[in-house]
């Protein structure tokens, strides 16, 4: 049985994007945001039950960033160290908790928590231990998601859902940056795409998106692999990249994009904070990209860009 370090991080929100970008590039195995501002707004349009949640959570004015790492990786005094610059730059404090989550307990809360639900008019997420009978227009995406992001639930992966639902024609070629579990790569394959090439430099999240690949059968279909999609998407011609990371990386991953992508291409971004759009939006529109669709949720954005 393998157990995780835990380490929380107490801020304010305006750095939230930052610090998970710090947890990202140290190989975490999975980033948690728990924002009671953001959940106030959805307890307030009556989008979800509270009692979910512990009775003090919605009374807090601070962020927490959780983060997961293997007990055996070293990284506090590098946390600390990257927290401090956070600090200076935006001018706020940070608090650090560690402690242990074992895989037991991990896995069983997805078991309780996490349920079948549909995204979009055809798309069904059905957690392996349910049953489901699907109706003629709908496809399964059957998903474990341990450790690695993307379960469907966070607005930033159903973004990326609908897109997919809404753009895929058949027969295409995509290139998944920031793959996690492999949801949107699955989805992908199942509604028609030729082939799904998925990205993710957690090493966690590689090996449980190459399981839930072999869960669905697509084995043939998906081709997942550690590595740092930018610097490693040259060689592939896609006709659409879907990047569900963090505001940083995607405005990083948009001028490689426009290179590899042919005209009429599609860029999916998501995983955007708000505050964030305006920078993203511009460097689309810079690197010869039109804006298409954009949904929003709360604070989170998600964006279609066509390739001129």
């Amino acid at each position: 049985m393998m157990v995780w370090k835990e380490i929380s991080v107490l801020t304010e929100g305006i750095c939230v994007e930052a610090i998970a970008a710090i947890f990202h590039r140290l190989g975490s195995g999975g980033v948690v945001i728990e924002d009671p501002q953001a959940a106030r707004k959805y307890v307030n349009k009556e989008k979800f039950n509270p009692e979910l949640m512990s009775p003090d959570f919605l009374e807090h004015e601070f962020v927490v960033v959780k983060a997961y790492f293997p007990e055996d990786k070293e990284v506090i005094s590098e946390v600390h160290a990257c927290l401090a610059k956070v600090q200076d730059n935006f001018n706020i404090s940070c608090k650090v908790f560690v402690s242990e989550v074992k895989d037991e307990d991990w896995e069983d809360s997805w078991k309780k928590y996490y349920h079948t639900f549909k995204v979009g008019n055809r798309i069904v997420i059905k957690p392996s231990w349910e049953a489901y009978l699907p109706n003629d227009e709908e496809i399964v995406v059957e998903i474990d998601p341990g450790m690695a992001f993307g379960t469907g639930i966070h607005a930033s992966t159903r973004f990326c859902l609908k897109f997919i639902d809404e753009y895929i024609q058949g027969g295409e070629t995509i290139v998944d940056a920031g793959c996690g579990s492999g949801i949107l790569a699955i989805a992908a394959v199942k509604l028609g795409a030729k082939e799904v090439f998925g990205f993710d430099i957690d090493d966690v999240a590689v090996k449980v998106a190459k399981e839930n690949v072999a869960l669905n059968k697509l084995d043939k279909q998906i081709f997942i692999k550690s590595g740092d999609v930018i610097e490693e998407i040259a060689p592939y011609s896609p006709d659409i990249v879907v990047a569900n990371i963090t505001a940083e990386v995607v405005n990083m991953l948009i001028p490689v994009a426009s290179q590899v992508l042919p005209k009429d291409g599609y860029f999916f971004g998501s995983g955007i904070v708000d505050s964030r759009w305006p920078g993203v939006k511009k460097t689309l529109e810079d690197n010869d990209f039109i804006i298409e669709n954009v949904l929003t949720d709360v604070d989170w954005i998600g964006v279609v860009a066509k390739k001129l």
